[in-house]
């Protein structure tokens, strides 16, 4: 039985499938999303935090992604639903027309309808999770061996999850004041859990009385094709380069005052993840610095996304790299495939996401993993049950995927694997041909290979503690894992020596 095929060969001498499935869907989404919030491709400064209180990140391991605001009332995927996509070729005057006149524009996927911007936002009026209890969450998930969380204070929607003095669209204004965020940074404290907050520098809401509600990638294959405005009419009428100017120092002072409350009302803060290109996005750089946000928080760590200079590396959704990195970095990824709550979108199964930590913990890559709470302010059952399976295995093998480190130099396996002192960690994934569940295929005997090792005290299956067989030779050990042991996550063999 084969296999599917591997999409990263590393130089540390194995190779894994990761997000074996759809690749190119999944780089074709991050690329539109992206597009869509002016963020490009080049090159980021790392610069990686050396106070004391950011090296927790270096072996965070395992983090949990919750993207949350007024997309859930209409349980949609949160922001891009409002960024029209214009049909690719060319495009008649009659096409043309019928989107004017039905306004039925499609979304990124070229399937799914998009929301009307001004009907997007007036979800803020109908938004009042009482049923929201960031306790439950956050204790789930440090059962489930979370060792990090970030929530979306703010998406690209605009709106803000904290009653900010900053704007007219937050807690302020819709739900009577009820700081979202205060509650659920007390139930990371409470449990233990780093803290980690989302604010995305791009704002629709805030730009929408002129931006262009057209995809730019689209908009540029058809110039011809009209700006939409904030009802998906044609906008008509330009803004004054001066009306412009006054709107983004207005951006830059709203930009700053966020993050400065974010980062002062809560205590300590672990993390700030930000999102978008405000320079390429607003046109103006008179943003809030590094060295002011380590003033305010010196341990804080900080992703490269907006600043184009941070603490680690960002991935998204799929890999680039071929050997574990020497700095930082995060692979982050969503459990369904949106990243806010969309109602009966089946999980990836805990193969897929078992396969991707190990993966990217061999890499020296943390994983952040997302999922979206419901309008009510709760997970859905699926995120729970997926939660109790992901604990079970981290029970056995926590240290294996956050204490542990990639491989030294001098060393290489056949499949990803971690070293933490004396001892290695060998990740066996799944036989799969994809990411759900149904597409397991019966398992096969493996044999493993570790190179540039002296000869083990033990080698055992860590799900039951028993020996495996082993032959030594030539700083060479070659382990057999039989199929009938074997699960349908990812094993984990462990060596001492």
């Amino acid at each position: 039985m084969k296999q599917f095929l591997p999409l990263l060969v590393f130089t540390t001498g194995f190779s894994v499938a990761l997000a074996a499935d759809n690749k190119s869907a999944d780089q074709a989404i991050v690329g539109a999303e992206h597009a869509a919030i002016g963020m490009g491709s080049g090159p980021n400064i790392i610069l990686k935090n050396t106070h004391p209180d950011a090296q927790w990140f270096g072996n965070a391991g395992l983090g949990l992604f919750i993207h949350w605001g007024i997309a859930s009332v209409k349980a949609i995927n949160i922001s891009h639903p409002m960024i029209a996509y214009l049909p690719r070729g060319l495009m008649s005057e009659d096409t043309r027309e019928r989107l004017l006149q039905t306004k039925d524009f499609r979304g990124q996927d070229g399937k799914s309808r998009c929301v009307i911007p001004s009907e997007y936002f007036d979800q803020a009026k109908e938004f009042n999770p009482k049923n929201f209890d960031p306790d439950q969450w956050m204790k789930a998930a440090k059962e489930a061996g979370f060792t990090y969380a970030v929530l979306t204070t703010k998406h690209h929607e605009g709106f803000a999850m904290w009653p900010s003095a900053y704007g007219d669209f937050s807690t302020r204004n819709y739900m009577g004041g009820r700081d979202l965020v205060k509650e659920w940074v007390d139930a990371c404290r409470k449990y233990g859990i780093k803290i980690g907050l989302y604010y995305s520098g791009p704002d629709f809401y805030f730009d929408r009385e002129y931006m262009n509600f057209v995809a730019r990638s689209t908009a540029q294959e058809h110039p011809e094709f009209p700006e939409l405005d904030v009802n998906f009419n044609p906008r008509t009428t330009k803004k004054s380069p001066e009306w412009i100017a006054e709107h983004q120092k207005a951006f830059a002072t709203m930009f700053n005052g966020q993050v400065e409350e974010l980062l002062t009302r809560y205590g300590k803060i672990d993390m700030i993840w930000f999102d978008g290109d405000v320079l390429k996005w607003v046109g103006t750089n008179h943003f809030i610095s590094l060295e002011r946000m380590r003033e305010l928080q010196p341990g804080i760590v900080i992703n490269p996304r907006t600043h184009k200079a941070g603490d680690y590396t960002t991935f998204e959704r799929t890999l680039k790299i071929d050997k574990p990195i020497k700095s930082w970095g995060e692979l982050c990824d969503t459990w369904t495939t949106t990243w806010s709550h969309v109602d009966n979108l089946p999980f990836r199964a805990p193969h897929y996401v078992l396969g991707n930590l190990t993966a990217c913990h061999a890499l020296n890559i943390n994983y952040l993993i997302g999922v979206g709470p419901t309008k009510e302010g709760e997970f859905v059952p699926e995120i729970y049950k997926n939660f109790a399976i992901l604990g079970d295995w981290m029970k056995v093998n926590h240290d294996a995927v956050t204490r542990a480190k990639s491989l030294p130099d001098s060393e290489r396996a056949s499949v990803p694997a971690s070293a933490l002192d004396k001892s290695r960690y060998l990740f066996v994934q799944a036989n799969s041909k994809g990411k759900y569940a149904e597409d397991l295929l019966p398992a096969t005997d493996v044999a493993l290979t570790l190179t540039g090792v002296e000869k083990p005290l033990s080698v055992i299956l860590t799900s039951d503690g028993k020996p495996l067989d082993f032959t030594y030779i030539d700083n060479k050990i070659t382990i057999q894992l039989p199929a009938y042991k074997r699960s349908t996550g990812v094993d984990v063999v462990k060596v001492d020596f």
